[in-house]
């Protein structure tokens, strides 16, 4: 039987995250800006200007 889980301790956001706030994310938790993932992600999703915002921002 399966017991009953609070979604509150699965470690999961129930809010929805813009692509933005997500490259963010991985930003803060220290994936590097210039990784293949994190460059093709910008692409992707319009956030190239982004990235590199956050990288100029770092490094100052």
């Amino acid at each position: 039987m399966a017991e009953n889980v609070n979604e509150a301790e699965l470690g999961r956001s129930k809010q929805s995250v813009t692509p933005k706030d997500h490259l963010l994310h991985l930003l803060n938790i220290g994936w590097n800006p210039r990784s293949p993932l994190i460059q093709k992600y910008a692409i992707e999703h319009g956030l190239t200007r982004e990235l590199e915002e956050a990288v100029r921002l770092s490094k100052a």
